[in-house]
C-alpha cells in the first residue's frame, strides 16, 4: 500500500482537507447513490455534450474517494460509522457493476451503437477506477463484505488485467498523459492484487509502456500539454513508482530515469505566475491548484525547488475527484513546502521553445514549438503577461471538452484559434495545425532581459509569405516589453495584430491602449497612423462550463504592402 506520513490522521497539515471530507460524507450519506442513466450517454451520442454523463460519473468517484478516506481515519466506535460503512459498501458494489468504467466520450461507437465490448475498454478513467478499487480493498479489507471483495478482484481482472495483457492498446506507446495514467493505474492495481507470474507479466508490460511517456520529454523537462497534464501524467507515474519501490524489493530506478524524473519535478516552479496561477498555454486554465501530496513527495525525493503554495490542496481542486491525488494529499502533505516565496527566474526551455521570466510579481512567457502538439492550440509565437497572477495579456486556456472540441471542428473554437491568441493575422488568415516547427533565430536571457526572435512563416497557409519574424524583448527592470513583427511577402498583404485580455481595454486618442487590472496596468503604444483599431467582445465558456468575458484588440494595417514592420511598446506598473 502507498506509504503514509506518520500522524497524517490527526496532523494540522491535513486538518482542513479532513474537515471538507467529513462535511461532504455526512451530507452525502443522507441521500442516495447517484446512478448513471442512458440519457447521459444519449446527450453525448446525439449532441456531443459530455457534461451530463460525466457529472454523475465524477460524483460517484467523489463519493468513492470521500467515503473511503473518511472510514480510514475515523474510529469504528463513532455513532454514524456503521451507516457510512454500509453506504460505502453499496457504493463500491454499484461502481463495480457499471455498464463501463470508461467515459462515454472514450467508447468506440457508430450510428448503430457502441462497438466492441464497452465493459472491457480501457481508457484513463477505467484504469483509474481499477486502481481506486484496488487501493480501497487494500485499506478496508476488514469492513468490505467478502463477496464484494471477490467481486472487486474479478471485475478488475476481467475488465482491466485480461484486456491489457491480451492486446496492444494505442495509449501504451502514446507520448502523452494517457500512457502514464493508464499504465501507472494498472501497475498500482497489479501491485496490490496480483502475485507471481501474472503480476510480473502485468508490471513488465506497464514498464515498457512508461518508457514511452518518459521519452516524450526533452532534456529541459517541459510538459507541452501544460501544468494540468503534468499533474495528471507525471503524478500517476510518481504514484506508481512510489508504490513499486515500497512493495517490490527488486525494483530500482536507473540513474538516467532518476535524473529525468528529477528534471520533470522542476517544471511547476518554472511556469508558476503566482500562487495557484500557472502559464495557461494549451488546454490549461489560468487558475490551477497542484496536489500538495505530490509536491511534498517530490521535494523529499528529488530536493528540487517546489512552486509556492500556502496550504493543503482542497478536496474539490480536481473536478474528477481522483482518489490517487486526494489520498496522497492526506497521506503525504508536509507543511514544509508551504509559504515558499516565488523568486526571480528567467529560463529558456529549449526543447519546447518556451521563454519564461518572473520578477517582482511580474510574469512574461512566450512559446515557439509547432501546431501539432498534445492538446494543441494554434498558438506558435503567442505570449502572455501577468502581474501578481492577473493576466493582462491572456491565453484563453482550455475550452469546454465536447465531441467537437476533440474532433474536426476543434479549430473553430476561440480557445484554439490563433485569431484569439496574441498573434498576427496575415491577409486575414490564421495559423493552421501543422507539425512544422518555428525557427528560433536568437534567444537572450541576461540579467533583467529576456528576448527571443522567431520565424513563423511556415505556420501560415500562405505560399506568398516569405518570412514572418517576431522579436519580443522583456525588460523587467524598466517595466516594458518591446514587440516587433516583420513580414516579407511576394505579394502585397494586410497584417493585423491580435491582443487578448479578460479586461476591457480603454482606447486613448494618442495611439495608446490601456488595460487596467486589479493588480496593475498595461499600456500598449502603437502607430495610430499606420494601424486601425477594433475591439471584439467575447463571452467565453471555459473548461468548467463557466462563462467569462474576454476582449480581442485588433490593430490592422491601413495599407497592403509586400514588406511590413510593426513595432509596439508595452509598459506596465
Amino acid at each position: 500500500m502507498a506509504m503514509r506520513r506518520q500522524g497524517w490522521e490527526s496532523s494540522e497539515d491535513t486538518l482542513s482537507l479532513r474537515k471538507q471530507i467529513d462535511e461532504y460524507v455526512k451530507q452525502a450519506a443522507g441521500g442516495s447513490i447517484p446512478q448513471p442513466l442512458f440519457s447521459g450517454y444519449q446527450r453525448y451520442i446525439e449532441q456531443g455534450s459530455r457534461a451530463e454523463s460525466e457529472a454523475v460519473y465524477f460524483e460517484r468517484r467523489k463519493q468513492l474517494a470521500a467515503f473511503g478516506l473518511y472510514l480510514q481515519y475515523h474510529q469504528k466506535t463513532e455513532d454514524n460509522y456503521g451507516e457510512i460503512r454500509n453506504y460505502f459498501q453499496e457504493l463500491i458494489w454499484s461502481v463495480t457493476n457499471e455498464f463501463s468504467w470508461c467515459l462515454a466520450a472514450h467508447l468506440p461507437q457508430d450510428k448503430n451503437g457502441f462497438l466492441e465490448s464497452p465493459g472491457f475498454q480501457i481508457d484513463l478513467f477505467a484504469a483509474e477506477t481499477a486502481d481506486t478499487l484496488a487501493e480501497l480493498l487494500s485499506i478496508h479489507s476488514d469492513i468490505i463484505h467478502p463477496f464484494i471483495q471477490g467481486h472487486i478482484r474479478r471485475q478488475i481482472s476481467e475488465r482491466i488485467f485480461e484486456p491489457f495483457l491480451e492486446k496492444s492498446w494505442w495509449w501504451e506507446t502514446a507520448q502523452s498523459n494517457w500512457c502514464a495514467v493508464c499504465c501507472g493505474s494498472i501497475g498500482m492495481a497489479a501491485l496490490l492484487l496480483e502475485e507471481g507470474q501474472r503480476r510480473e507479466q502485468l508490471l513488465n508490460k506497464v514498464d515498457r509502456g512508461l518508457v514511452h511517456y518518459l521519452n516524450s520529454f526533452g532534456e529541459d523537462g517541459a510538459c507541452e500539454e501544460g501544468i494540468g497534464y503534468w499533474v495528471y501524467g507525471y503524478g500517476y507515474y510518481t504514484y506508481y513508482i512510489a508504490m513499486r519501490k515500497e512493495l517490490d524489493a527488486k525494483f530500482h530506478l536507473n540513474e538516467e530515469d532518476f535524473g529525468k524524473l528529477k528534471k520533470l519535478a522542476e517544471f511547476p516552479s518554472l511556469v508558476q505566475m503566482s500562487e495557484g496561477s500557472f502559464v495557461p498555454f494549451s488546454d490549461v486554465p489560468d487558475r490551477t491548484l497542484l496536489p500538495t501530496g505530490l509536491l511534498s513527495y517530490l521535494q523529499q525525493e528529488y530536493a528540487v525547488e517546489m512552486p509556492a503554495c500556502i496550504q493543503i490542496t482542497p478536496f474539490d481542486f480536481d473536478h474528477c475527484f481522483r482518489f490517487a491525488h486526494i489520498s496522497r494529499d492526506l497521506w503525504w502533505t508536509d507543511s514544509r513546502i508551504f509559504h515558499r516565496e516565488l523568486g526571480k527566474k528567467a529560463v529558456y526551455l529549449e526543447n519546447r521553445q518556451w521563454l519564461l521570466q518572473r520578477q517582482d510579481g511580474c510574469f512574461f512567457a512566450i512559446k515557439g514549438g509547432n501546431n501539432q502538439e498534445q492538446h494543441n492550440h494554434n498558438d506558435t509565437g503567442s505570449f502572455v503577461f501577468a502581474m501578481d497572477g492577473e493576466l493582462l495579456l491572456a491565453d484563453l486556456g482550455a475550452g469546454r471538452y465536447t465531441a467537437d472540441y476533440f474532433g474536426e471542428k476543434r479549430y473553430e473554437h476561440v480557445h484554439t484559434r490563433s485569431r484569439y491568441h496574441n498573434l498576427p493575422l496575415i491577409q486575414g488568415l490564421e495559423q493552421v495545425p501543422t507539425a512544422e516547427e518555428c525557427l528560433v533565430e536568437q534567444v537572450t536571457v541576461k540579467g533583467d532581459l529576456a528576448g527571443i526572435t522567431l520565424e513563423l512563416a511556415r505556420l501560415y497557409p500562405i505560399p506568398e509569405l516569405k518570412s514572418l519574424k517576431r522579436t519580443v524583448i522583456s525588460d523587467m527592470a524598466k517595466g516594458c516589453i518591446h514587440l516587433k513583427d516583420t513580414v516579407s511577402a511576394a505579394e502585397a498583404a494586410t497584417m493585423e495584430e491580435s491582443f487578448i485580455s479578460y479586461i476591457r481595454p480603454t482606447l486613448l486618442e494618442d495611439g495608446r491602449i490601456v488595460i487596467s487590472g486589479e493588480k496593475g496596468q498595461l499600456v500598449l503604444s502603437y502607430g495610430e497612423n499606420l494601424l486601425e483599431y477594433s475591439l471584439e467582445e467575447l463571452s467565453v465558456e471555459n473548461h468548467y462550463g463557466e462563462l467569462r468575458e474576454a476582449y480581442r484588440i485588433g490593430l490592422k494595417t491601413r495599407e497592403r504592402k509586400e514588406n511590413t514592420a510593426l513595432e509596439f511598446l508595452l509598459t506596465y506598473k
